[in-house]
């Protein structure tokens, strides 16, 4: 996946770069949702050698950017209907009809938050994962 950005800084081999962030919806005004400037601040490696003010172009797998996505959108979920299942499972073992609903929906809201809580503690691990990072492929201007 490829997209262009301006470069801001500088941080040993690490650049941040600012992109404007893609929304497919941002011309439609049913909703004013892309209406708003939808800047992104992001850390590449610096492979081009690509200095302050340069527009560059920042390249990640497409396997990447999928898993990526699979892990900030799907584990939560998939936690999300874990939780309601386990949590209707012991509710019924239990006997428990009184806000049966209410707790099973309080379980599965469990689940997922303590997925975004491990996700959370282990974004460091993914940070230094070479396979997450972007990389600036080439100086465009």
């Amino acid at each position: 996946m490829k997209q262009c950005g301006t470069v801001v800084s500088l941080e040993g081999k690490m650049a941040k770069v600012l992109m404007q962030r893609q929304a497919s919806c941002g011309d439609c005004t049913a909703c004013k949702m892309g209406q708003e400037e939808m800047k992104l601040e992001v850390k590449a490696l610096n492979n081009a050698n690509a200095q302050v003010g340069q527009r560059v172009e920042i390249d990640m797998e497409h396997q990447n950017v999928l898993a990526a996505a699979f892990i900030v959108y799907m584990i939560p979920l998939f936690a999300l209907m874990m939780g309601i299942f386990a949590g209707n499972a012991m509710l019924s073992a239990l006997g428990v009809e009184n806000y049966r609903d209410l707790l099973t929906a309080f379980a599965g809201f469990i689940f997922m938050a303590t997925s975004f809580m491990v996700i959370k503690i282990r974004e460091n691990k993914f940070k230094t994962n070479k396979d997450f990072t972007p990389i600036i492929s080439e100086i465009v201007e």
